[in-house]
């Protein structure tokens, strides 16, 4: 009696491969990987998003309720365009204070803006280090509200926070 094994194990996957129970273990299994590839593709997409923004911004970016501060942001500018001086040094002023009020919300810990700003690694927000320059202009007026600063001045002050508070997505 020859035994033939290789024909038996043939004969067997045959048979197996064309029963039912092949077919609906078939169906099972794609409906299973469906569910496992979709899940996947929501776990990317939700740490691609979130990684994102980290690898962007360099640190976790809040979302800001631009409803807030776009018209705070709007009458700063109204008080620039206005073109007095004593107006831009309060529109200076209040950019500062909507500055230290991001820094907080974005997690950045200190008692004033310059102990914040100085936790923040050069390059890590956009605009930052035209934001230090800048804070001298604040730091003028605060100390001296007598002190002399043109228009000019100005103007590239409330540029460098607008530039500054667009990076962080703060306004519009």
């Amino acid at each position: 009696m020859d035994f033939d094994i290789i024909s038996f194990f043939s004969s067997a996957y045959d048979a197996f491969s064309k029963s039912n129970f092949f077919f609906y273990l078939k169906i099972f299994s794609a409906f299973v990987s469906i569910l496992l590839i979709n899940d996947i593709i929501l776990i990317l997409s939700k740490r691609i998003r979130t990684d994102w923004r980290i690898v962007f911004y360099g640190t976790p970016v809040m979302r800001f309720k631009k409803s807030k501060y776009n018209p705070r942001w709007e009458s700063i500018r109204r008080r620039v365009e206005e073109g007095s001086v004593a107006s831009g040094k309060i529109a200076i002023v209040e950019a500062d204070k909507m500055l230290d009020e991001a820094l907080g919300k974005l997690g950045y810990a200190g008692k004033d803006t310059a102990e914040k700003i100085s936790t923040i690694r050069p390059g890590q927000l956009v605009g930052i280090d035209e934001v230090r320059e800048i804070r001298q202009f604040y730091h003028r007026i605060i100390e001296d509200p007598t002190h002399e600063i043109g228009m000019d001045g100005i103007k590239a002050a409330i540029a460098a926070y607008e530039r500054f508070f667009r990076g962080i997505e703060l306004i519009d």
